[in-house]
């Protein structure tokens, strides 16, 4: 079994590893955005303002779907 070392240089390549990390970085976003929906469904419980917490839900829902749809997009583009 021959081993060319040449053609393992092709398999690490510096754009793979930022396409990696970049897809992490999402992923770490979304975790954020599910942390700051739990986090407004507990202000909401807290403070009683009736209008706010419907606005504050959704904006925090359409940050999740936006962060997943990122997610998706750099998914298919990177």
């Amino acid at each position: 079994m021959d081993i060319n070392f040449l053609n393992l240089g092709n398999f690490f390549q510096p754009i793979l590893l930022v396409k990696i990390v970049t897809l992490l970085i999402i992923g770490f976003y979304i975790i954020f955005s599910l942390v700051i929906l739990t986090q407004v469904k507990a202000m909401s419980e807290i403070l009683v303002f009736p209008h706010a917490s419907i606005i504050f839900k959704t904006i925090a829902i359409v940050n999740i779907v936006l962060a997943v749809s990122l997610f998706l997009g750099a998914f298919v583009i990177l």
